[in-house]
């Protein structure tokens, strides 16, 4: 649900931004803001939130039975710590929309695009600030290609929706540092609802 929710309202300052545009757009009213969406954005985004959520606490306990490291937060993080990392990936989300178009043409010595740059490192840090566990690095990195290889499907296969400036088969190629960035984020998320809901059945099963 939280996905479902979410992730709409964060694609929607990319629609805002020039960023994106769908093929058969709907728009959403919030106050001054009017985002731009589609029908079915909310169900991705909710599958990809039940991927994560789930996957997370599931490697958590095959790491935990052979003494593999466990995540910063634990397996049961604190409401505040899930809340912080969702927080900083909203705005990552939205700074890749408000920095795209001044940040498209600019480039660090050796070639590599200011924005990809900006992007990756802040999706590393909200790993390692958040996670820093090999099995949240392995959900981060399949996050950061499967998310990208969703859209080359839904832009080519289904022409849904395009990218403004797309840099190979209809995708920039910041968005998976995006990607990279929400898997911390949705992770812990998953881990504190796993917690909660282990904690309700041996409450009740007492």
């Amino acid at each position: 649900m939280a996905s479902a929710i979410l992730g709409p309202l964060c694609d929607g300052q990319h629609s805002q931004h020039d960023v994106l545009h769908y093929a058969h757009p709907s728009l959403l009213s919030l106050g001054p803001l009017r985002l731009e969406t589609c029908w079915w954005v909310p169900l991705l985004f909710a599958a990809a939130g039940i991927i994560l959520g789930v996957s997370h606490p599931l490697l958590d306990a095959w790491q935990q039975e052979r003494g593999g490291q466990q995540p910063r937060g634990g397996a049961d993080p604190s409401w505040s710590f899930v809340l912080a990392a969702i927080t900083l990936f909203v705005l990552q989300y939205a700074a890749s929309g408000t920095l795209e178009e001044p940040l498209l043409r600019q480039a660090l010595p050796g070639g590599l695009p200011a924005l990809d740059a900006l992007l990756l490192s802040s999706g590393v840090a909200l790993w390692w600030a958040f996670d820093c566990s090999p099995q949240g690095l392995l959900m981060a990195c399949l996050t950061a290609v499967a998310g990208p290889a969703v859209e080359v499907a839904l832009i080519n296969g289904l022409h849904a929706y395009t990218y403004t400036h797309p840099s190979f088969l209809g995708i920039p190629s910041w968005i998976a540092w995006v990607y990279l960035a929400g898997g911390p984020a949705v992770g812990n998320l998953g881990r504190r609802v796993s917690s909660s809901i282990v904690a309700a059945r041996r409450e009740r099963d007492t």
